[in-house]
């Protein structure tokens, strides 16, 4: 599907989208952020908050802090554990004993920092007027919504520990800060030039204040994948696994990649030869896929099969029994009222999304979930 806007044009490889996505889309066509850039937008496409899910583009000279988002550096760590056994339930009473999920964090930090570490965190805190013990207590957490904690299994038997987490807390603020700054100064400039007069979700950055952007928006992805990592550690030390010898990847959703300087909302990287995975729902696991480097989709693939159902219309029109069913043989506490609008039926089916992977990657596996954890 093409469409096309004042500014720039996109190709939507997708089946369907809903008219909320649909005229999101527009928006961003028809904005002078994206003049002449390339924007590919992902099969699991759907509405969100402020920007389209499954959006991807060259990033220009502007850049709108609300397209990445809150959840700055949102991904997955995969780690191979090998033919292991398992015993689940002392695994769960463990994780929910060991790493706080929901808006729960750490009594106190769970490792030492560097101090050019600490300090930047430090000065992003004080910028925003945050709480960076709050910050430095919420590594090694999980959050809550789509995050999760899973085992599965591959074709092979082999055993996956993969965790999906972001920035928590510091993601958020600093997405706030750095759109807030650029409702502002879209306020200040719109008098001088209509380029300027802008919704406030589209309100953009340039210049320096870009730059500042770019930067802390960079540090929020470093927390996440150290977030991701100090779970994952703790896990495979409780199974007796080495972490640090331990085969291992990150696949990154919300950000802007340094190298090709793509914006990925709801998306991630496909690089060619680049080992990427892409959750599919609690019910039929992941997706383990090879780059092919597809410069049409901007190196880019879905990050997941994509909502169907908003959070709320899934909880009021899906059935807790059905949910439950949908889980048989996977073993979980988290199946309950409080997480069906995260059930198998309120996202796209796999093989719909699945289709289309074809031009972007060569799948390689389906890991299938043995045990899953949400929070409540």
């Amino acid at each position: 599907m093409k469409l096309k806007g004042k500014y720039t044009n996109a190709k939507i490889f997708a089946d369907r989208i809903d008219d909320k996505a649909f005229s999101q889309i527009e928006n961003l066509l028809n904005h002078k952020a994206f003049e002449n850039v390339k924007v590919r937008i992902m099969p699991d496409v759907h509405a969100g908050m402020g920007c389209v899910i499954g959006f991807t583009a060259n990033l220009g000279d502007k850049v709108i802090p609300n397209l990445v988002g809150v959840d700055i550096g949102c991904g997955m760590e995969v780690t191979k554990l090998g033919r292991i056994n398992i015993d689940f339930e002392k695994l769960d009473n463990m994780i929910r004993k060991e790493i706080p999920s929901g808006f729960s964090i750490h009594k106190k930090a769970p490792m030492r920092y560097d101090k050019d570490w600490s300090d930047r965190l430090r000065s992003i805190s004080n910028k925003t007027k945050s709480d960076f013990n709050r910050h430095i207590c919420s590594i090694g957490t999980l959050g809550g919504g789509n995050h999760f904690i899973e085992i599965n299994e591959g074709k092979d038997k082999e055993k996956y520990l993969v965790i999906h987490s972001g920035s928590r807390n510091l993601g958020n603020v600093i997405a706030k800060y750095h759109q807030n700054k650029a409702i502002n100064y879209c306020e200040e400039m719109k008098n001088k030039n209509s380029v300027y007069d802008v919704t406030k979700d589209l309100a953009f950055l340039e210049n320096e204040d870009r730059l500042e952007y770019i930067e802390d928006m960079n540090f929020a992805q470093e927390f996440a994948e150290l977030n991701r990592k100090v779970i994952s550690k703790k896990i495979c030390e409780f199974l007796n696994i080495d972490y640090d010898s331990a085969e291992k990847f990150t696949t990154i959703h919300n950000y802007v990649n340094m190298k090709d300087f793509i914006i990925r909302k709801g998306a991630i990287c496909a690089n060619k030869d680049e080992v990427v995975i892409i959750p599919m729902n609690m019910r039929d696991g992941s997706i383990i896929g090879i780059g092919q480097g597809n410069e049409d989709w901007n190196n880019s693939a879905p990050h997941g099969a994509g909502r169907i159902l908003s959070r709320k219309a899934a909880k009021d029109k899906l059935c807790i029994n059905e949910y439950k069913k949908s889980m048989e043989g996977i073993w979980s506490s988290s199946v309950s009222k409080s997480t069906l609008d995260e059930s198998p039926m309120a996202y796209k089916p796999m093989d719909e999304v699945k289709k289309h992977m074809k031009d972007t990657l060569h799948i390689l596996d389906h890991i299938k979930p043995l045990y899953n954890f949400k929070a409540k």
